[in-house]
């Protein structure tokens, strides 16, 4: 095990890994068809110019270059900055995605950083629930960015028909290849600027009941039972 680990560590099989991982998103894609929807909100903000917020649980990133736009590089991907958010992050280098590295230590530098892209005008990519849950829980951080910085929220999911579910805490979906997906978008939701406290719960509830009920309906139309709540019963599934 020390010896695993010490080479997770070695520069080279970083970027083995990483390259594994934007290959292997690459031939999913590819090998798969796709209906995605909803789009509007999404495209007529990018033709304005307009920075925004893409909101997509953790167990989703599995296919998020494909998710957002496969033309554009505006998008910038907020990640833990240890060494599994760091493997998040350079892989989705590979697609011209930037990356935030955020250290939960230090919240206020993390917030300060991600407001400063969006007010320059790059979109930004959240996992709401990571990098550690509760799962499918939205925490109140995206709320307060989205206000600070006065942009909007765009949920986004998506399912497959054929795919493998982790025993992660998030039950990370892995998408299978020569297979059928579907990703739907939600409508821009825009928060009041410098909300105040119950502002900021009343959408954290709206946005986490948005995004589960997306994801919930995509698995359902892919045959799937949705996944299971933090703290509610249920096995992985497959």
């Amino acid at each position: 095990m020390g010896a695993l680990k010490r080479l997770t560590k070695q520069a080279w099989f970083h970027r083995l890994m990483c390259g594994l991982i934007a290959g292997y998103i690459r031939f999913v894609r590819y090998t798969s068809r796709w209906d995605v929807t909803g789009t509007e909100d999404r495209d007529r903000l990018m033709a304005e110019g307009q920075p925004y917020i893409i909101a997509l649980w953790h167990n989703r990133i599995g296919m998020m270059p494909y998710a957002y736009a496969e033309k554009s590089h505006q998008l910038c991907v907020v990640a833990s900055g240890h060494r599994d958010g760091r493997i998040v992050i350079d892989a989705m280098g590979r697609f011209g995605f930037e990356g935030i590295p955020v250290d939960s230590k230090d919240g206020a530098k993390a917030t300060r950083a991600i407001v400063k892209r969006l007010k320059a005008g790059g979109h930004v990519g959240f996992t709401p629930d990571g990098p550690r849950g509760p799962r499918l829980v939205v925490k109140e951080g995206m709320i307060v960015i989205a206000s600070l910085a006065k942009v909007p929220i765009i949920p986004v999911s998506y399912a497959m028909k054929r795919r493998k579910v982790l025993g992660t805490w998030d039950r990370f979906q892995l998408p299978l290849p020569f297979n059928r997906g579907i990703c739907r978008w939600g409508a821009a939701i825009e928060l009041p600027p410098r909300a105040d406290e119950a502002t900021r719960e009343e959408y954290r509830r709206r946005i986490e009941g948005i995004l589960n009920d997306m994801t919930d309906a995509c698995d359902r139309e892919m045959g799937h039972d949705p996944v299971p709540r933090a703290g509610s019963d249920g096995g992985v599934g497959a």
